[in-house]
């Protein structure tokens, strides 16, 4: 190979990395505010006030979202309240669930009694929420606080 050669197939590489599934590197914007929303439209129906969306903790939530799709496995955060000590919040709790789409997972989660009680709490204001799509399921972890 010539060296004429070499700066063409170092922009043909990039290009292809660019191409590669975006989840793997930034946060789903689109799919956290569609997951915010759709547990929002639950807590009103319900008579509760809304989660008002912490963007640095959503990026926590992520994380832990890539890792369960990195692993292939559903697990909780194991060092929770890490996430959420700037706030010093009083109460705080966490969803993960895993299916084809959203909306399934908030199927899920309302009918289990601990994560309803989590997306029905009063105590909780706040919410952080990581979405990541991967192997053709979405990966969701939902992070509350409040008090």
């Amino acid at each position: 190979m010539t060296y004429r050669r070499l700066p063409l197939l170092v922009v043909v590489v990039a290009v292809l990395l660019a191409g590669m599934s975006s989840t793997a590197h930034a946060d789903d914007v689109a799919g956290r505010n569609k997951m915010l929303h759709l547990l929002n439209h639950t807590r009103a129906t319900h008579g509760l006030a809304t989660f008002r969306l912490n963007v640095t903790v959503s990026h926590r939530a992520w994380l832990h979202s890539k890792a369960m799709a990195n692993q292939n496995a559903l697990f909780h955060t194991g060092n929770l309240y890490d996430a959420v000590r700037a706030y010093r919040p009083s109460t705080w709790g966490e969803n993960v669930g895993m299916a084809g789409l959203l909306t399934r997972i908030r199927t899920l989660w309302m009918r289990s009694a601990g994560h309803r009680h989590n997306i029905l709490n009063g105590r909780y204001h706040r919410i952080g929420i990581g979405v990541v799509r991967a192997r053709g399921v979405v990966w969701v972890t939902a992070i509350f606080y409040g008090g």
